[in-house]
């Protein structure tokens, strides 16, 4: 039996089928809305209605393909952390190989990931041509690069030579400025 999927298209007809549930502490609920009762029945029931989808898939094969082709987004800005395992394991660099290209194309210019991320929200995200299907796992793949920024901001902090010189000047100029007001 297959619950309704929300990022599913709604072109598929749905169907409601009724099933009981009992439970003995329910009974505090006799007088909630919610709590559906019949005078011929034990008042502990209640009806649950599932939603289920009649078909095969909702989701085609292009619609899976688009989907799947987003998620290299935060791969390819996240494939960084991974470097350290990536070496050890010859498999994977067999996997990863083909992409080296893709990922150089990708972080061969500083401002690629931004410009990935406004063409993904308002190319595929806001365009109601899409799918549902897409534009969720679209939304998905940008969430997950966006939560790379932490990981990110964790390396800075604890190898600032490399990225932060600025924040260690200011952070200096304050300490001084503290210990001079003191």
């Amino acid at each position: 039996m297959l619950l309704f999927n929300p990022i599913t298209s709604l072109s598929v007809p749905l169907t409601l089928s009724p099933k009981i549930h009992y439970s003995p502490s329910l009974s505090s609920l006799k007088n909630h809305p919610s709590f559906l009762t019949n005078k011929n029945h034990n008042p502990t029931r209640r009806k649950l209605l599932i939603v289920q989808a009649k078909g095969e898939d909702s989701a085609d094969g292009p619609d899976r393909l688009i989907s799947a082709i987003c998620y290299f987004y935060p791969f390819f800005d996240g494939i960084q952390y991974g470097k350290y395992v990536i070496t050890q394991f010859t498999p994977i660099q067999v996997l990863i190989q083909p992409l080296f290209p893709a990922i150089k194309v990708f972080k061969s210019f500083p401002l690629n990931g931004f410009l990935v991320f406004l063409t993904l929200y308002f190319v595929v995200v806001r365009n109601p041509n899409f799918s549902r299907y897409v534009r969720f796992n679209t939304m998905q793949a940008i969430v997950l690069d966006v939560l790379l920024i932490f990981p990110d901001l964790l390396e800075r902090s604890f190898n600032p030579k490399e990225g932060c010189q600025g924040c260690l000047l200011l952070l200096k100029l304050l300490i001084d400025r503290f210990f001079d007001a003191i």
